[in-house]
């Protein structure tokens, strides 16, 4: 940077610079329209002017031709029509009466042009010879024979010339060399009129006193804006030092004075609507409780005055237990209602009014402690959480809550809001899987946290380094052998370790929140397949698996359907496999996404079905298009005919409510005709292919032949079932 470059304006300078000319700037309009105005008039006051002028000395030249004929014949001796006058005097002679004649014309200028010889030139008798040789021979050749040539009925000939006007008058002179002689007038147009020059003065003088008044005012106004616009650009400086300072109402102009009423009131309703703002910020809208963005700001400058002061405080997190089941049961705003209930009894049993409360997720409270051990904060864990023995009355019902706590030391257990928050909350998890009420934060409960953190770095590297491979498994009609599409499937090629299988790697993504980055990238590099596909001339269905936190995401709807739309795959090619433990741990939101789904046009299908709880009266309100039987029972129903009986009901289940069924652990020829006897849709496992590497799937599709299982035999029971 040159230190020498001159800084750039600020707002603050330019506003200023604008207020400091205003006056002048108002008045220079003014004046330059009163002077182009009185230009303008002077101009056409000026050609007025002229062609009066003009008009004058043509005048005086017509009544000194004629004073020249009179002169030439009295009275009542005029030549013939047709006939030039005669000239009986010497030219001087008539040269000098003419001159003595037209005295009262002083503008008008005569002589007499004659010729010494035949074809000799023309040459002025008068004592002023040469002045009018010059003029003569500044005429041009047209001009002289103008001038000299006679006209056919003897009329004088009038021409402008050199900005005069001329009249020339050919007379016969019988006794004179060549027989002619030429009586020459000529008059400038520049007969001073007083009128005109008082015009002008008058014209300049009230353009000057209109200037003036004018410019005073302007001056008076343009001073008053000036000071106005000063008082509000020194108010934008004190806003970059104070927060909304007054605003001054200039005492200007009207619209000056509007202008800082507006922006007083504008004023105004941002220092509100900041006031709103930073409340919904900081505040939970629903407890009015602070939210977790403000309990980490306390919590850190909790943190660095323990610090400072050498002191231990304490942070303990709250898990309430079966809240799910009251939203389920009672719906969610039997649940909200609940949440307020527990804030304001949580609230009423906190000893100290420095404890600082707060809402810090869905059913997750957090009490701030400023200056405690661990002692002091074991027992009023056990205080909040006795609070929750009392059952709470919601429509007439008891609702009895239970709850875990955890607590973190500060700074002990962490050196900012983030690691004491996360501490807090794996000695609430601990709790609750060892089924106790407190748990106290302890380094042996994150052994492989380090572990864990590389796990996560490398696990990001992966996407970006393109190490990740898509695989896929074919999926086939049973009743027509076809190639119905694939499931996508993960794997990491790591660099050192080699080709890892999703279970190393896919829980450890969903408890740290990866596994959505991993899901949306699964669905890109499956929209990429589908086109490569259908530009081959492939039309196949793609599925691909959603993980229980994907479901939780609000947004993921949107963020499937702009893959697909950008890679111009339509959504029903594209299959959603969600497992049925996802759909029950939050019915409710898993509901409005899945809906959400299906209404975009993509096809549903819950996998591993027969693993978990589902409520069947639940079941049957899923979008759902599709149930995939879990392996566990597809392996070894060809053995197991309890296995094989589960098969079949849950195919007629899935048939009955109007969804197709795809058998997964299709790994024997025997489980390929029992599948195709009990009228299972599809199918897929090892005794079709193993998964395979993306790009070998065309090839294989093209070269698939389904077997011949019509020779397996079957023993009565299983074919009993068919």
């Amino acid at each position: 940077m040159n230190p020498s470059a001159a800084p750039s304006p600020t707002p603050i300078m330019l506003l200023k610079r604008l207020a400091l000319p205003l006056p002048g700037l108002l008045i220079l309009p003014i004046l330059a329209l009163a002077l182009a105005l009185s230009g303008l008039v002077w101009t056409v006051l000026r050609h007025q002017q002229a062609g009066a002028d003009q008009r004058h000395a043509r005048e005086e030249l017509r009544q000194g031709m004629q004073v020249a004929r009179v002169m030439l014949h009295p009275i009542g001796q005029q030549p013939a029509q047709g006939q030039a006058p005669a000239l009986r005097v010497p030219p001087t002679a008539l040269q000098a009466g003419l001159r003595q004649a037209l005295q009262w014309m002083p503008n008008v200028q005569v002589a007499v042009l004659t010729q010494e010889r035949v074809d000799g030139a023309w040459q002025p008798s008068t004592g002023e010879a040469p002045v009018w040789t010059d003029a003569y021979e500044a005429l041009s050749l047209l001009e002289r024979k103008a001038l000299t040539a006679p006209t056919p009925d003897g009329s004088p000939t009038e021409f402008d010339a050199n900005g005069q006007v001329h009249a020339a008058l050919s007379v016969a002179t019988p006794d004179a060399p060549g027989g002619r002689a030429v009586v020459w007038l000529r008059a400038e147009p520049n007969v001073t009129d007083p009128g005109w020059a008082r015009a002008r003065w008058q014209l300049m003088l009230g353009t000057l006193v209109g200037c003036l008044l004018a410019g005073s005012l302007l001056w008076r106004q343009g001073w008053r804006v000036r000071q106005g616009l000063r008082n509000l650009s020194g108010w934008t400086h004190r806003a970059t030092q104070e927060e909304w300072p007054e605003v001054p109402v200039p005492a200007g102009p009207t619209e000056l004075h509007q202008l800082g009423l507006r922006m007083r009131e504008l004023t105004h309703y941002r220092h509100h609507r900041e006031d709103d703002i930073r409340q919904t910020a900081f505040r939970d809208t629903l407890t009015h409780l602070p939210n977790r963005a403000y309990f980490q700001v306390r919590l850190d400058q909790q943190i660095s005055e323990a610090r400072q002061g050498q002191h231990s405080g304490a942070l303990v997190t709250l898990d309430l237990q079966r809240f799910k089941h009251v939203n389920a049961v009672l719906g969610q705003a039997s649940g909200d209602t609940l949440l307020r209930k527990v804030a304001l009894r949580l609230s009423a049993t906190l000893p100290d009014a420095h404890h600082l409360l707060g809402r810090v997720g869905g059913n997750q409270f957090a009490c701030l402690i400023p200056r405690a051990d661990k002692v002091s904060a074991m027992q009023l864990a056990k205080r909040l959480l006795h609070s929750m023995d009392t059952p709470f009355e919601l429509d007439g019902q008891a609702i009895d809550l239970m709850a875990q706590a955890g607590v973190a030391l500060f700074p002990e257990d962490g050196r900012n809001a983030n690691e004491v928050l996360s501490h807090a909350e794996m000695a609430m998890n601990v709790a609750r899987q060892k089924i106790t009420s407190v748990m106290v934060y302890s380094p042996d409960m994150d052994p492989d946290q380090a572990a864990s953190l590389s796990l996560l770095t490398e696990l990001k590297q992966a996407v970006n380094r393109h190490e990740l491979k898509l695989y896929l498994q074919p999926k086939i009609c049973l009743s027509t052998n076809a190639v119905l599409g694939a499931e996508a499937l993960i794997r990491w090629q790591h660099p050192e370790k080699g080709l890892i299988q999703p279970e190393g790697f896919i829980p450890f993504a969903e408890q740290t929140g990866f596994i959505g980055v991993l899901s949306l990238w699964v669905v890109d590099q499956a929209a990429t397949l589908w086109r490569t596909w259908h530009d081959a001339g492939l039309t196949l269905k793609i599925a691909v698996n959603l993980s229980t936190r994907d479901l939780m995401d609000r947004d993921l709807p949107q963020h499937l359907h702009a893959i697909l739309t950008r890679h111009q795959v339509p959504p029903g090619a594209m299959v959603l496999e969600i497992t049925e433990g996802a759909t029950m741990d939050d019915p409710a939101h898993a509901q409005q996404i899945l809906t959400r789904l299906s209404e975009l046009g993509f096809l549903l299908s819950i996998d591993d079905f027969g693993t978990g709880y589902s409520s069947l009266a639940y079941l049957k309100t899923l979008p759902v298009q599709e149930l995939k039987i879990d392996k566990s029972f597809v392996l070894n129903m060809q053995s197991d005919l309890n296995d094989a009986k589960i098969v079949r009901s849950i195919i007629d289940l899935a048939h009955n409510l109007g969804m197709s069924v795809v058998a997964e652990g299709l790994e024997s020829a025997k489980s390929w005709k029992l599948l195709e006897g009990l009228h299972c849709n599809e199918a897929q496992g090892f005794f079709i292919s193993p998964p395979m590497p993306a790009g070998e799937f065309v090839d294989w599709v093209r070269a698939w032949q389904a077997p011949s299982v019509q020779d397996e035999y079957l023993n009565t029971d299983f074919t009993n079932i068919l």
